[in-house]
């Protein structure tokens, strides 16, 4: 027995990344030309950063109209897949911008650079309501879509990035200590880590077809083992195909296989009442004496 929805639940809508991508490109112009004018390294590591954000978000957007495409003969599974490439890809291209900035620190603790700390000032904060504005357009929907959080956490550690930079400046304005910058990039090194580690372990599980974080499958093994009319289950498989929605196929032992289309019919209702799986896809089978199946333990 299979139910198979045709579309998940599941947002599409474009405009907040269409959005977001013009705030970010638009800003990452501005502080290209004053880093180049104020002399600040900053800016110009800054304006790379939102470089990298700018073509994270052109991904995502690419990404979610692709995902928006109806299945093929040879894709029977859509284009779902290509929010989680997104993502993935999205949160190795942090990992660059660590390595630049652990890069661009090192340069400026060998050699600090003379800065206009007023004009920094005022274009990081520019920076930073920028940041702040991508932010608030894209969390609404950053909660159901894997590939909207990556672009999400891009723009989040930009606006830490962006603080950084006005803390740098407000400290070389004040005491002409330019050591200050290097400093505060390395702090925003460990910020994009921590959120980076987070996006590309979770897009891995599920590109690798690894059961869900919020799924135990012993736990909907035992449940289905409860229904009427089941005797075991075996060979119980949960997946992710896109973020929200899950995929579940298994094997059940029932008692009468006349009666087997109602015992799944039980299960199925059962498993996207309790557990969110309405993506599921079942074998009934009976008894076989000569091989059986061990029983889920506790």
């Amino acid at each position: 027995m299979s139910k198979h929805p045709h579309l998940p639940a599941i947002p599409r809508n474009l405009q907040p990344l269409a959005l977001a991508l013009l705030i970010t490109a638009s800003v990452m112009v501005l502080e290209i030309v004053v880093g180049l004018l104020s002399h600040s390294l900053a800016l110009l590591a800054d304006a790379g950063h939102m470089a990298t954000d700018a073509a994270a978000l052109g991904m995502s957007l690419a990404a979610s109209w692709v995902a928006r495409q109806p299945a093929t003969r040879t894709k029977t599974y859509g284009f779902y897949r290509t929010e989680i490439l997104a993502a993935f890809v999205n949160g190795l291209t942090l990992w660059l911008v660590v390595i630049w900035i652990v890069y661009e620190a090192v340069q400026r603790f060998m050699h600090p650079p003379v800065i206009q700390a007023p004009m920094m000032l005022v274009t990081a904060v520019i920076g930073l309501a920028a940041n702040l504005g991508c932010a608030w357009v894209l969390k609404p929907s950053q909660t159901d879509s894997l590939n909207q959080r990556s672009a999400y956490l891009h723009v989040l550690a930009d606006a830490v990035g962006s603080v950084s930079v006005i803390a740098a400046a407000g400290v070389i304005w004040a005491t002409g200590w330019s050591l200050a910058d290097p400093i505060a990039s390395l702090l925003v090194c460990a910020v994009i880590l921590w959120g980076s580690w987070n996006l590309i372990s979770e897009s891995v599980n599920v590109l690798l077809e690894g059961t869900p974080a919020h799924i135990n499958v012993v736990q909907v093994m035992r449940a289905m083992q409860e229904v009427a009319g089941v005797r075991r289950v075996h060979d119980v498989h949960i997946w992710t195909i896109t973020s929200g929605m899950e995929a579940m196929s298994g094997h059940v032992i029932v008692d009468d296989l006349a009666h087997s289309q109602i015992v799944l019919g039980r299960i199925s209702a059962m498993l996207s009442e309790r557990f969110g799986l309405s993506h599921t896809t079942l074998q009934p089978e009976v008894a076989d004496r000569n091989h059986q199946h061990p029983a889920v333990s506790s």
